[in-house]
């Protein structure tokens, strides 16, 4: 059962960027990486193997860049193309001296691109200090959508959301008492919202599947006014006992969030962060 709750967790995500075109490590984080590496590097499926070689680089989990750097040996160029992007998210000097050993040896040019657009990425993390924020987020509580998505979903899908929005370099991810910078120094500043539209249910043989789509806008702040909203979707098939049923949400609204956060990350770096 946990096998394939693993495979079908990295089976993600159908998106739908309705409105634009262009990392969630928790509790359970490290079983998360064991479990994706398996299916990284031993799954017959090249669609399975890509989804978890971007989901280790999501978790953001260090312990994610060996599996990664063997996956730079992949038959399939998009395995290999997604690998590369995440050991850009991980950075660290193991995963320059993979992308490094990649470049020296491919000759794919998809794969090339996203290789050295990762090693860049290595290197433009700075060794130490405050980074210059350049703009805000305030992720909101995504309230209002499926009642299915209780209070527990829906932190883990904010934090999720959070998290990956923290990585970008120049982003300053408000909450709180430090809702107040949001205005500093007159930068420009966004809400990201959102709900869950569906989170449902259904019998597949021996297994429940769960399907779920999020919606995430988009606004100014102070003014609301929206500029883009986007959405995500996915299924995981999990057991039947209620642990199961809950691993699977959980599953399954991550998996969503992260290839939403993949669309505003692209969106938030056009515009400065």
């Amino acid at each position: 059962m946990k096998d394939a709750r693993s495979i079908a967790l990295a089976v993600a995500a159908s998106l739908a960027v309705l409105a634009v075109s262009p990392a969630a490590g928790g509790a359970g984080g490290g079983g998360k990486v064991a479990e994706l590496s398996k299916a990284l590097l031993s799954d017959p499926s090249f669609k399975v193997r890509t989804q978890a070689a971007l989901l280790l680089g999501r978790l953001g989990d260090k312990a994610g860049i060996e599996p990664l750097a063997r996956a730079l040996r992949d038959e399939n160029k998009t395995v290999r193309a997604m690998a590369a992007e995440s050991l850009g998210r991980l950075g660290g000097d193991r995963a320059a001296a993979a992308l490094r050993a990649l470049l020296l040896r491919e000759r794919d040019g998809f794969v090339r691109r996203h290789a050295e657009k990762a090693l860049a990425a290595v290197k433009a993390v700075p060794a130490g200090g405050a980074k210059e924020r350049k703009l805000y987020l305030k992720v909101g509580p995504f309230t209002g959508g499926s009642k299915a998505a209780n209070a527990e979903l829906l932190a883990l899908l904010r934090n999720t959301l959070r998290k990956s929005l923290s990585e970008l370099e120049h982003t300053g991810v408000l909450e709180g008492a430090e809702e107040r910078n949001l205005r500093k120094g007159g930068k420009p500043a966004f809400i990201v919202d959102g709900n869950v539209l569906k989170l449902e249910e259904r019998v597949a043989g021996a297994y429940l599947e769960t399907s779920c789509e999020v919606k995430v806008v988009v606004a100014r702040w102070p003014s609301r006014s929206v500029i883009l909203w986007t959405s995500a979707g996915a299924a995981v098939q999990g057991g039947k006992r209620d642990r199961d049923r809950q691993n699977a949400r959980q599953d399954c609204l991550e998996a969503s969030a992260g290839q939403l956060a993949e669309s505003l990350i692209g969106y938030f770096r056009s515009q400065g962060g």
